[in-house]
């Protein structure tokens, strides 16, 4: 836990909170909102509690507290508002507050309570889509700038992948005893990304169809043996770094022929669909992004 990132700039504070760097100077020499040390270099340095404190203040703020007032209560005073407004709302800027809350702050209860809440108010396909992925999206552009470490991704990554098999687990129940498989998932060998497919394994088996879910670093070789036993079947993966660029039409072209074969069919997902030189195919379909695939499949 060392290497985890535990203090923040104040550019660190304006990435992960939206508010404008100028802003929080301002709401620190105002209302004294923020209490920053300083480092040897007289820079500002914020703690967990500060940045914990930034993120409900401003979430009270979007919902219309005015500044001046949240600036007078106390932390678990804020903290008693806020879980307030988790009950009565379901917005995604409210959703994703407590998300970014509990990963930076390796807060496992308050991701799963933040995500009861919004079953209990919604399918899981509308929280995965309108709401984690929204998340994901926003975690990649942090990671990229620097303001979040490996283990803050890696820590919500996890998590929602235990949300997704918890779903699976609960769908599974539709898929009926002797059903035949309808579609094969699988990663290639070296690709990580593996959320998306796995919520693709949930909406496969929400719809009571059967699904052979194979997950990540799947060897060609080793499809041989499913190609034995099932035919007129979906094989489907995701590329979003994997196969790297010249192998990439030479690997596809490869699958395409074991599929023809098995007269079945080859749906790919991904970044890497739209970089594909292979010509529109009729046992071959691409998908950009996850919620152009969600749409085939519903």
């Amino acid at each position: 836990m060392n290497n985890i990132k535990t203090i923040f700039s104040i550019g660190d504070l304006e990435k992960l909170s939206g508010v404008k760097a100028h802003t929080i100077r301002i709401w620190e020499k105002r209302y004294g909102l923020l209490s920053p040390e300083r480092g040897s270099n007289n820079l500002r340095w914020y703690g967990l509690e500060e940045l914990r404190k930034l993120l409900n203040v401003v979430l009270l703020t979007d919902y219309g507290v005015k500044i001046s007032k949240v600036a007078k209560m106390g932390t678990s005073e804020i903290e008693m508002m806020v879980g307030e407004i988790r009950v009565g709302r379901q917005d995604v800027n409210h959703a994703i507050h407590l998300f970014k809350l509990a990963m930076m702050t390796f807060d496992q209860p308050l991701f799963l309570d933040a995500t009861d809440h919004l079953l209990a108010k919604m399918p899981f396909e509308k929280i995965f889509l309108n709401y984690y992925m929204p998340f994901l999206e926003e975690i990649g552009i942090m990671w990229q700038a620097g303001t979040i470490e490996p283990a803050h991704e890696h820590f919500i990554s996890c998590l929602i992948r235990m949300v997704i098999m918890q779903q699976i687990a609960l769908s599974s129940k539709k898929v009926r005893k002797g059903i035949a498989a309808k579609y094969v998932l699988f990663l290639p060998f070296g690709e990580i990304h593996e959320l998306g497919l796995i919520f693709l394994q949930y909406l496969i088996t929400a719809r009571g169809e059967g699904c052979v879910y194979l997950g990540s670093n799947i060897p060609l070789d080793s499809l041989s043996e499913l190609m034995r036993l099932f035919r007129n079947i979906t094989f489907i993966t995701y590329m979003t770094v994997i196969p790297e660029e010249k192998p990439l039409d030479m690997y596809v072209e490869t699958l395409l022929s074991m599929v023809r074969g098995n007269e079945s069919e080859l749906w790919i997902v991904g970044r890497r669909a739209s970089e594909l030189l292979i010509g529109e195919q009729e046992n071959l379909k691409r998908f950009n992004a996850l919620h152009d695939i969600v749409s085939k499949l519903s």
